[in-house]
């Protein structure tokens, strides 16, 4: 077991799911489902929570019953949520449309992070930090901590400057020709001297590790898609699993493919508890 500390968002997911894909002009029929657990932070840490590593959450839900649940079943899973933040307004909640390929839309409000997110203390202990957030606080924090564990980090706004990490990860989808051409020089302009790979997923047609070493690709492992939203969180949390099991970046990017293929065959944000077995793969 390794301790990792986790900032990104828990969110309640809404899911509607629609008889068409979302195109200019469709008029679709949709049938609402209950919402349920979700964001980069419960989907990541959940699955590593299942592969038995102890997580650490920093983020912040509403302080209502639907915020209650959610922290809930975080604490279920034995994740720590001591270090999230409640708010005074009730959790925001966060739209995700799947069409009938279980592709997936996301919708956001307003937003639901304040501009100074709870972060852990640069000293504190951890193995890993895994970053799907922003702000120049954040930074701050990521350089800290390069000499004393593993960062990883999803990849920042355009408009960033200065984002430290040893990993960063972004989808080929939100990535701009420039950025697609050359990769690796992408990356070296956030992460500088300390990045050791920039990994970019690309869906169906599996993820590609770039590093001052060469190139590394991996192809995406066959599943039914049922619905694909967090897939690419639990993508990040194969991953890092495999990255701190002393695993080279080739063997973690097939860990990582292996975990999210079985997020999207399951009908929920965050990973099916079978994950689990998984965790020795």
């Amino acid at each position: 077991m390794v301790k990792i500390q986790i900032v990104a968002r828990i969110n309640f997911d809404i899911v509607v799911r629609l008889d068409g894909p979302v195109s200019n002009g469709a008029q679709l029929k949709g049938r609402f489902q209950p919402g349920r657990l979700g964001g980069g932070g419960a989907n990541t840490g959940v699955a590593l929570c299942l592969a038995g590593h102890d997580v650490s959450l920093f983020a912040e839900v509403g302080g209502d019953p639907t915020g209650d649940d959610m922290l809930s079943q975080l604490a279920g899973f034995g994740a720590d949520t001591s270090r999230v933040r409640r708010l005074d307004e009730p959790s925001p909640p966060v739209m995700v449309l799947l069409d009938p390929d279980g592709e997936r839309t996301i919708i956001r409000g307003t937003a639901q992070a304040s501009d100074a997110p709870p972060l852990p203390d640069a000293d504190e202990p951890a193995d890993a930090l895994y970053i799907k957030t922003y702000g120049t606080a954040v930074a701050g924090l990521m350089r800290a901590r390069l000499d004393r564990c593993l960062v990883v980090s999803h990849a920042p706004p355009p408009g960033t400057g200065d984002w430290p990490a040893h990993v960063l990860v972004n989808s080929a989808a939100h990535m701009s020709e420039r950025e697609l051409a050359d990769p690796l020089a992408y990356a070296q302009g956030l992460a500088g001297d300390a990045l050791r790979w920039m990994v970019v997923t690309d869906g169906a047609r599996g993820a590609t590790a770039y590093g001052p070493t060469g190139v590394v690709n991996v192809s995406a492992v066959p599943a039914d898609v049922v619905d694909s939203t967090g897939a690419g969180d639990v993508f990040i949390a194969g991953l890092i699993h495999g990255l701190l099991g002393g695993r080279p970046i080739q063997d973690a990017l097939s860990v990582g493919a292996l975990w999210a293929s079985k997020a999207v065959g399951s009908p929920t944000s965050i990973p099916p508890r079978a994950l689990g077995n998984l965790a020795g793969s």
